[in-house]
């Protein structure tokens, strides 16, 4: 069975990026291209257009040839343009956006999708609402595409028919209201993160379905809430059994 693994925001920044680095993911060293890991949003990588910035050029190659298989569930500081523009092409049983490499793919996962992963159900939402969005310029640092659509959220609602809402796992970039809350009650967090129309339907997703774990990224911290909500940041990739 195919190994999987998540971890929270890259950001496009070596220093975020480090956790996936073979000191601190010790464990790649025994995966295989079968094996999966999920960046839970603001990915970043992904930034300017290709072969245009070298020192993106070089990440993106240095995960396409990882003995695993890199997907990443878009968040807010992500380039919809750019992602959007990627071919589709069906992994895990639905449609992904595929970045080609000279040795690899790198593949985005689309919001309101279910992939089936070494036998797991997975639901997939990404995007949030970026709070700094006033200081940054739409379409070059900003995407209104951050936001779910119409029919994103159409998609998840049907899936979660389909599936009487059972999913192993589901894999977010923010977090239900709920748990922003309580998690804002722990760390210091920018309490305008709460008010996020994503967070708002993800607490509609959270009331139909059943699920092993929650697994999300966006807050820059790393949390478990009722051993069942998984915040992502520092933590090198987890393994989900």
């Amino acid at each position: 069975m195919a190994r999987l693994f998540v971890c929270g925001d890259t950001h496009g920044l070596p220093y975020d990026t480090r956790k996936l680095n073979s000191r601190n993911f010790a464990q790649q060293k025994t995966l295989c291209k079968d094996d999966v890991v999920v960046v839970l949003g603001d990915f970043g990588w992904l930034w300017y257009p290709p072969g245009t910035n070298a020192q993106q050029e070089h990440y993106l190659d240095w995960f396409a040839q990882k003995n695993y298989t890199l997907a990443v569930v878009p968040g807010n500081h992500d380039n919809y343009d750019l992602i959007e523009s990627l071919p589709l092409t069906s992994r895990w049983g639905a449609p992904v956006h595929e970045l080609k490499r000279k040795n690899g793919s790198i593949y985005f996962l689309r919001r309101g999708e279910a992939y089936v992963i070494g036998g797991r159900r997975i639901l997939a939402v990404g995007g949030a609402a970026s709070i700094d969005k006033d200081e940054r310029t739409p379409h070059r640092n900003w995407w209104p595409q951050e936001l779910l659509r119409k029919e994103e959220k159409e998609r998840t609602l049907q899936h979660i028919a389909r599936y009487e809402g059972m999913f192993d796992y589901i894999f977010t970039h923010t977090a239900p209201l709920g748990v922003i809350e309580r998690l804002c009650g722990r760390h210091s967090i920018d309490e305008a993160k709460r008010d996020d129309p994503t967070a708002h339907f993800l607490e509609e997703i959270e009331a139909h379905s059943h699920f092993r774990s929650w697994h999300f990224g966006h807050f820059h911290v790393d949390d478990v809430i009722d051993d069942l909500f998984f915040a992502h940041y520092h933590n090198p990739p987890l393994e989900l059994e």
